[in-house]
Parts: C-alpha cells; structure tokens; sequence
C-alpha cells in the first residue's frame, strides 16, 4: 500500500486585486485525488463574489467544480475530488470590494 502523498502552496495566491475577476495559475495535478483550496479577504474590503475550484483535462477548456459565494471579508474553504489532470483557483468578482484583496493556499493529496 503507497502511503498518502501531499503538496501545499501556502502563496499560491498572495494578496491578490479583489476588485476583479482573478485566476490561479495552472496547478498539474495528475498523480492526486482530492484538492483543499483556503480562500482568505486579507483586508477590510467587502467583495461579493464566487470563488471556484476548476478543472482541466487539457489546460485550456476549464469546467466549475466546487463552488462557494463570497459576500464580505471571509474566509471559505472548497474541497473536490481531482478527475482531470489540472486544476486551479478561480475568483468571478460580482460587485464591491474596492481596496480587498485575497489570498489562497492549496492542499492536495492522493
């Protein structure tokens, strides 16, 4: 039996413009199973958005996964299981937030 492998990013966003729709870089993730995104507002700024979790067989066309709304300073956690080789962070900003920023780590674990 393989014993359980991880990979964390504790600034694979870091301080990101909330005022504005904001995307991940491309995380390859084809040896894993699940991924755990951490979404934090670090700032007093109020943005109201969706923030997802996407996937990718290709890199190119990306498919919503987990998702969760945003509507002030908060911190959301998305987990999903991985069943395409990429995934990554995408924020789709609603209204608001002038002055917000966010930041995002990842877990993933096979």
């Amino acid at each position: 039996m393989n014993p359980v492998q991880f990979r964390n990013s504790s600034d694979y966003i870091s301080a990101g413009d909330a005022s504005g729709d904001l995307t991940g870089s491309t995380i390859d993730a084809g040896q894993f199973r699940q991924v755990c995104m951490v979404a934090v507002n670090t700032s007093t700024g109020t943005p109201v958005a969706n923030i997802y979790i996407q996937h990718s067989n290709d890199d190119s066309t990306w498919v919503n996964g987990a998702t969760a709304a945003i509507s002030g300073a908060e911190t959301n956690l998305l987990e999903d299981d991985l069943y395409a080789r990429y995934t990554r962070f995408f924020y789709d900003h609603t209204s608001d937030g002038s002055g917000a920023t966010i930041s995002v780590t990842y877990t993933l674990k096979s």
